[in-house]
């Protein structure tokens, strides 16, 4: 158990600083622009700088740690839309989520459909806006359930980001506990998102040094 919290915690810790160094915009939601119509989004500010330190002990390995290798096929499919927003001040704004998902369960064509709620803070800056937040998901019937925490960068209608999944289900969405993921988000003409995800994989957690 106390592994698994490190490894969790080390996971979300991550998700920042691993969402600015991709140098993407991502897609945020479309009430965004017509809340942020007046605000004033400061162009000097000065950002603390993010850093992880690599515990590379072997430097022979064909630099696997060093590449983001993401599956194939995406196994989360996902339409939301922002059900409420509200300034928090000109640079922050908090917004609700709500969607519908579809799972595909590993090695098999099998999905899941599930009912997502949830909420997230958008900081407004000069090169694209930045989204934290999380997601509450669960199965149409309610018998299983999970925690999505993911971080996003938005700009233009379109991007990339984050996303680690939690769940203490036994069930059809065990296989989502721990996962850390890819997503990349789309504005649609309607006026909602189209969320893509695809698994994250490697062992690129196993190269940093836990204290």
């Amino acid at each position: 158990m106390e592994n698994k919290t490190k490894k969790s915690l080390l996971a979300i810790s991550l998700l920042l600083a691993a969402t600015l160094a991709a140098g993407f915009g991502a897609a945020l939601l479309a009430t965004t622009q017509g809340v942020t119509a007046n605000a004033s989004i400061p162009t000097d500010t000065t950002e603390p700088n993010e850093s992880i330190a690599l515990n590379n002990n072997n430097n022979n390995n064909n630099n696997n740690n060093n590449t983001i290798t993401l599956a194939e096929k995406p196994f989360l499919v996902e339409h939301g839309k922002t059900v409420a927003a509200m300034p928090i001040n000109q640079t922050h704004i908090q917004i609700s989520l709500a969607g519908n998902g579809t799972i595909t369960l590993p090695n098999s064509t099998e999905t899941v459909k599930t009912k997502d709620i949830g909420n997230a803070i958008i900081r407004l800056t000069p090169t694209g806006d930045i989204a934290q937040g999380q997601i509450l998901i669960s199965t149409e019937d309610g018998s299983e359930k999970g925690t999505v925490f993911f971080t996003e960068i938005a700009q233009n209608g379109k991007g990339i980001g984050v996303a680690y999944f939690s769940t203490n289900s036994t069930g059809k969405l065990a296989f989502l506990d721990s996962m850390v993921a890819v997503l990349q988000d789309e504005l649609q003409p309607n006026g909602n998102t189209a969320i893509t995800v695809w698994e994250w994989r490697g062992n690129r957690w196993e190269a940093l040094e836990i204290p």
